[in-house]
């Protein structure tokens, strides 16, 4: 008989699993993760994996939002750096984060072949991302606000482009590498 996990050990197993799949991914790529391996990193019977996610192209793209909660939390402690001039910061931002990602796409083929299955799921999955932007565009927004560093916001437009820049980014194989 299985034990049930409090919410507690639920989110500290979960959190336990992404950092071994991170390392896995790191190690020997997505086809490299083997679910036995994950859960023994983590510590945690190997059936229980399905208790947080329903295979391993799931666990795959929560990873990708993972880094991405990562990477947003990292620039919300820019926010200060902000409030002279957000157009600047945002340019920066949505280059740095683009950039950033080619090369990860462009070196590392765990990004590259979770973008492809990113890319498969489909409509479902890319709204969960444009979720956690959403957030992020909030907080930044109502700092700005707050901060008096401007009086209005396109909040579409924002996401529009940075979600957009993500899409062109993720999709750099379709151009011209000497103008990309």
């Amino acid at each position: 008989m299985s034990k049930a996990f409090s919410e507690d050990e639920k989110l500290n197993i979960k959190h336990k699993m992404m950092e071994a799949a991170i390392e896995i991914f790191h190690e020997s790529g997505t086809k490299g993760l083997s679910i036995k391996e994950l859960t023994k990193r983590a510590g945690i019977a190997q059936g229980s994996f399905y208790n947080f996610w329903k295979d391993k192209e799931a666990l795959i793209i929560e990873v990708l939002a993972y880094r991405s909660i990562q990477k947003l939390h990292n620039i919300e402690k820019e926010f200060p750096h902000s409030l002279k001039d957000p157009a600047a910061f945002l340019t920066d931002i949505v280059y740095r984060y683009s950039v950033d990602l080619v090369i990860k796409i462009k070196t590392q083929p765990v990004y590259k072949d979770a973008f492809k299955i990113f890319e498969a799921k489909g409509q479902h999955e890319a709204h969960k991302m444009e979720v956690l932007y959403q957030d992020f565009f909030e907080k930044l927004i109502q700092y700005w606000l707050k901060n008096g560093a401007i009086k209005k916001v396109d909040k579409k437009g924002l996401m529009n482009a940075f979600v957009g820049s993500s899409i062109l980014c993720a999709r750099y194989y379709q151009f011209d590498e000497a103008y990309f």
